[in-house]
């Protein structure tokens, strides 16, 4: 946990990961809990408590992965990491129509008024995605030097 690589992961947690949970939670956030609940019924505390689980998870899921590549168990991480990258892809199979759909969860439930996905979600998505992508191949880039020079 005191390592640069830590370090860089930290940053990439709180100033890319975290604030674009929150952007969708704030502006499309009945699509972005797939309209299982209503996102105004919400307090903001549990949802802050929500994005702290968030963060712990991630530092969590470093440490998982630092002690399995150091103790050289790397079939175990890419499993680990397979299972996670299945586990998002789970939710493009099970709800495609609901990540298809954009509307609010009233909308939803009453099946009235949703628009097909595009327009401000499509938009927010791809700069999202943009800026996701840019920043998570400059952390890989980045601990895998830092690991090349220990």
């Amino acid at each position: 946990m005191l390592s640069s690589s830590f370090r860089a992961f930290a940053l990439y947690l709180m100033l890319v990961l975290l604030p674009i949970s929150v952007y969708f939670y704030i502006f499309h956030g009945d699509w972005f809990l797939l309209y299982a609940v209503d996102v105004s019924d919400i307090p903001s505390a549990v949802a802050l408590l929500g994005f702290v689980c968030e963060g712990l998870v991630g530092v969590a899921g470093f440490a998982l992965a630092a002690v399995l590549v150091r103790t050289q168990r790397h079939q175990v991480t890419y499993a680990l990491l397979g299972v996670a990258a299945f586990g998002a892809a789970v939710a493009l199979v099970i709800w495609p129509e609901r990540l298809a759909m954009v509307g609010s969860y009233a909308q939803y439930r009453g099946d009235f008024g949703l628009r097909r996905y595009g327009g401000a979600l499509m938009r927010g998505g791809a700069a999202m995605g943009l800026i996701l992508v840019c920043a998570t191949t400059y952390l890989i880039t980045r601990i895998w030097f830092a690991r090349r020079r220990a």
